[in-house]
């Protein structure tokens, strides 16, 4: 998994799928498909031209020849509207009929983040399933025992 750094105001990491304002300390949570498609368009930054068809594979893989065009405009639509509650406005351009790019204003790190990082936070998560699950089932039982008791 990587992480991104966008001008040095915004991190991107992609394993918890948020991005980071570092001014304001605002996070944004991103959608699977939505964190898919801004991973795409990050690890391609570099191209003069992203096309649709590419973007379409990245997100959907195989099923993308099935996948509408509308549906890709739409994933488009909501990825832009969520970058601006963060703070990034107009991150990547539209060119009709071609595809899209990332506007040249944004300056765009990556870096590996370590496999421990990310066993560390799946670790974390699994403990709290590990202890929360045996815990509801208790107070069910508990709940249903209670008048008998």
């Amino acid at each position: 998994m990587r992480q991104y750094t966008i001008n040095n105001e915004f991190i991107y990491n992609e394993s918890l799928r948020e991005i980071i304002s570092l001014h304001d300390k605002k996070v944004l949570k991103v959608t699977l498909m939505r964190a898919r498609c801004l991973s795409y368009l990050f690890e391609n930054a570099y191209k003069k031209l992203i096309t649709r068809e590419m973007i379409s594979h990245a997100v959907w893989g195989e099923r993308s020849q099935f996948v509408s065009d509308a549906n890709l405009t739409q994933l488009l639509y909501l990825l832009r509207r969520d970058l601006q509650q963060i703070g990034l406005f107009e991150l990547f351009v539209t060119l009709p009929r071609q595809g899209i790019k990332i506007d040249e204003r944004f300056i765009i790190d990556a870096a590996d983040i370590p496999p421990q990082a990310i066993q560390h936070h799946t670790h974390r998560c699994n403990k709290i399933i590990s202890i929360g699950i045996p815990t509801l089932f208790l107070l069910i039982v508990l709940f249903f025992l209670a008048p008998f008791i």
